[in-house]
């Protein structure tokens, strides 16, 4: 009888020992809880990309997400004009016709006369602003065998001299296709960030 109780007064010890050693490990901020089974919950924030769409943050440190095409961007330097430009747009119906851009510079004053929203003409001019930076944008628009094609020419002001982009886009006639390729097709081109795109071709020009 007295081997029982004394082995049930050292159990009960020794669970008492155990417990004040947790207790001890919680006080110094140690709560036993793996790292990595703790969640993250990341900002909705978007990071804007050189060709015209968005990553997010994401992984344990909530850092963006890498631009589809910051790794396909190529460099062009002639006539003393360097700028760096996307070999292809990510888009899956819009497709570059004459790309890459040609880049002029030339010296005078911003001005940009914009053509009547109700212009039936196919040269339009626009003025487009995009991250507090102005684009005078001149559009000739025409059509071949199921495809419009539309020559671009963005200019702005940049340290005293006046900076052009020009290229031409083909846009396929959505119309043409069954659903579901229709559907993203007239998508793609409600969605597709064409300013952001030469805003960020734009911002490499060096001279």
């Amino acid at each position: 009888m007295n081997k029982k109780i004394i082995a049930i007064f050292g159990a009960m010890a020794l669970l008492a020992t155990l417990g004040a050693g947790c207790l001890a490990e919680n006080k110094n901020g140690n709560t036993n809880v793996p790292a990595a089974n703790v969640p993250v919950a990341c900002t909705l924030e978007a990071k804007l990309c050189p060709d015209g769409s968005y990553v997010g943050r994401t992984g344990p440190n909530c850092e963006f997400a890498e631009c589809p095409a910051e790794s396909g961007w190529k460099t062009s330097s002639e006539g003393g004009i360097e700028f760096n430009y996307p070999e292809k747009l990510t888009t899956k119906y819009i497709d570059t016709h004459e790309w890459p851009p040609k880049v002029t510079m030339a010296d005078g004053e911003f001005s940009c006369a914009e053509t009547s929203l109700a212009s039936s003409l196919p040269e339009r001019v626009t003025r487009r602003t995009v991250d507090s930076r102005v684009y005078c944008m001149e559009e000739i628009i025409g059509a071949a065998a199921g495809s419009t094609y539309i020559e671009y020419a963005y200019t702005t002001a940049r340290d005293g001299k006046l900076i052009t982009l020009k290229f031409t886009l083909r846009y396929p006639q959505c119309l043409n296709y069954d659903d579901p390729k229709q559907s993203e097709c007239q998508a793609e081109r409600e969605t597709f960030d064409l300013d952001g795109v030469v805003d960020r071709i734009a911002a490499t020009v060096n001279f």
